[in-house]
């Protein structure tokens, strides 16, 4: 009799388990942590993009800033090109949230997580951004305005482009994770480094370091704006504050090769160095420590510090031409 009454529960919830609609399966799934509920009814493509490393990754980093879900409800449904999608509020322990199932032919084609917006969230990265042009600017005794607003300009077109061509394997369902995260610093060391060499390579050291500068501050602006949607701290103004110097570093890097002779030598060091270090980024997100979070920052630093005290003071002693060459 009991052996009779153990498989009729566990055919009961095999049976609830098997109801599952593919959107509740990925809130279930989302709830319990438990992937192996919706990984069967994962299109290709998103068992790729959304694998189970990188669900752990996100739904750990949405635990820690709102708590452990307590449960979820339905808030509407919209149809558009074949597609169907489900929008759930998200009741956690420290506040609410909205995600997004995306589901076509019985298999789920998308999650996103709908961020509320917190301008207090965009003060740490602007911090560090203002931080690493205090430094560059004690340094050198110097500003130029108009080489800081180049380098700031330079990242809107890499904020169009880069994003889609390294989201190109998942979208076709091909490579690992370790190919993706791989091929996510490469794209982005090959779109950054090569604009920022052609656009400094010419300049005289000073100029060419504030080139570098504004595409740091470009970039803290950019994810001050992604935080006041999402969250941030103080490490974020440490990060902005060390990934400002590195740009400015490769920038007057670049200015020094070109005018000795080596410049394409220091553009393909700097693509390797910054390969290494937008991978150990994306490795992050994948999987997220403290090591890893460590080891990204120390690239950065150690490529600044053996940078810029030998090229500073050769820019500080360098006269300035009085027009801006754009």
């Amino acid at each position: 009799m009991k052996r009779l009454l153990v498989v009729l529960v566990f055919l009961l919830l095999l049976t609830n388990v098997l109801a599952l609609t593919p959107q509740e399966a990925m809130m279930e799934a989302w709830k319990t942590g438990n992937y192996s509920l919706v990984e069967p009814y994962l299109s290709p493509a998103m068992k790729t993009a959304f694998s189970k490393s990188v669900f752990q990754s996100a739904r750990k980093e949405l635990v820690e800033r709102y708590g452990e879900i307590e449960g979820y409800h339905l808030i509407k449904k919209e149809k558009e090109k074949g597609y169907e999608v489900y929008y759930y509020r998200v009741i956690a322990e420290k506040g609410n949230y909205t995600v997004s199932v995306t589901v076509k032919d019985g298999k789920v084609e998308g999650f996103h997580i709908t961020p509320s917006f917190n301008p207090r969230n965009a003060l740490y990265p602007l911090l560090g951004g203002l931080l690493g042009l205090m430094i560059i600017w004690a340094s050198l005794r110097r500003f130029h305005a108009g080489e800081l607003i180049l380098g700031a300009v330079l990242l809107i077109p890499l904020l169009i482009f880069q994003p889609l061509v390294q989201k190109l394997p998942g979208l076709l369902g091909v490579g690992s994770t370790a190919f993706l995260v791989a091929w996510t610093g490469l794209i982005a060391a090959l779109f950054q480094e090569p604009l920022k060499y052609y656009f400094s390579r010419d300049k005289t050291l000073g100029r060419a370091l504030y080139v570098g500068v504004g595409f740091g501050i470009g970039e803290a602006i950019y994810v001050a704006v992604m935080a006041s949607l999402g969250g941030s701290s103080l490490i974020g103004a440490v990060e902005r504050a060390f990934a400002l110097l590195f740009h400015a570093s490769t920038t007057v890097l670049f200015a020094y090769s070109y005018r000795n002779g080596w410049g394409r030598r220091a553009l393909l060091v700097m693509i390797l160095v910054h390969w290494l270090t937008d991978s150990i980024a994306a490795y992050w997100h994948v999987s997220p420590s403290n090591a890893v979070l460590l080891a990204g920052y120390a690239v950065m630093l150690l490529t600044a510090l053996a940078i810029l005290p030998k090229l500073l003071p050769l820019a500080r002693a360098e006269s300035e031409e009085p027009e801006v060459r754009w």
